[in-house]
């Protein structure tokens, strides 16, 4: 079996995969000790780990007996490297248009991609036809954006999410909603759209833990997949198997 593990700025996940790359099992874990007691990682052979970090402190896994690779953009990839600064790319990112790349082969498909992950921060990565990575954008999450609004003034609340359908709030916590929902869809109808302005045929994918509920926004055909780093991380670490 192989181990994926996904460090984020919030949680923390981990999926186990069969040497075919079928997923096993997967979870959540809040440190690397609670990960070692997990009885699922406990109860298997693992024949490789690939763990990607976006934290500045690199976790100490050496409670795991097999070989241990930390995924950066410095591996042997499947993909095209067309970033300026790769050394400073975000692991998850990368990662995340990996897995794109592996669920379109699998599916017989293959062409440009544009991989939106709803996490902490939200990200717009693209590849284009020549599987090339080619970069991105950032902007503030869903829940960082609440938070903004109630640190950075006197006296705005912060509100729980919640969906919000009017085109205006009525109180100041329907405002908030309002106002941060309805900037990161149009961000985000932005972004689908200037990509497929370019790339009528390519395929959008949605994952972290506000994917669900950007997906619901959309009006574009989406693949929402809460595992793609996972995918991601699984494919580089059978290619770099071959090498």
């Amino acid at each position: 079996m192989y181990l994926t593990i996904d460090f984020g700025n919030t949680a923390s996940k981990y999926a186990l995969f069969s040497e075919e790359g079928i997923l096993r099992f997967h979870g959540v874990f809040a440190d690397v000790e609670s990960l070692f007691a997990e009885e699922a990682v406990r109860e298997v052979a693992l024949r490789a780990c690939i763990f990607s970090t976006v934290r500045k402190d690199i976790p100490w896994l050496t409670g795991l007996d097999c070989p241990v690779h930390l995924f950066s953009s410095s591996m042997l990839l499947p993909i095209k490297m067309g970033y300026a600064t790769p050394e400073t790319l975000g692991a998850d990112r990368l990662a995340g248009v990996l897995g794109a790349h592996f669920l379109m082969q699998k599916n017989g498909t293959k062409g440009p991609c544009l991989v939106i992950d709803a996490g902490t921060c939200i990200t717009y990565d693209w590849m284009d036809d020549g599987a090339c990575y080619l970069g991105g954008s950032i902007s503030p999450g869903l829940h960082m954006r609440y938070l903004a609004l109630h640190q950075q003034t006197g006296k705005l609340p912060l509100v729980s999410h919640e969906a919000f359908e009017g085109n205006w709030g009525k109180s100041t916590n329907e405002s908030i909603l309002c106002g941060v929902q309805q900037g990161i869809v149009g961000e985000s109808h932005r972004q689908i759209g200037l990509f497929l302005e370019k790339y009528a045929e390519g395929q959008v994918f949605i994952t972290g833990g506000d994917g669900l509920f950007l997906a619901e926004q959309q009006k574009t055909e989406i693949f929402v997949e809460p595992l793609l780093v996972h995918y991601g991380l699984m494919h580089a670490l059978k290619h770099h198997e071959k090498f």
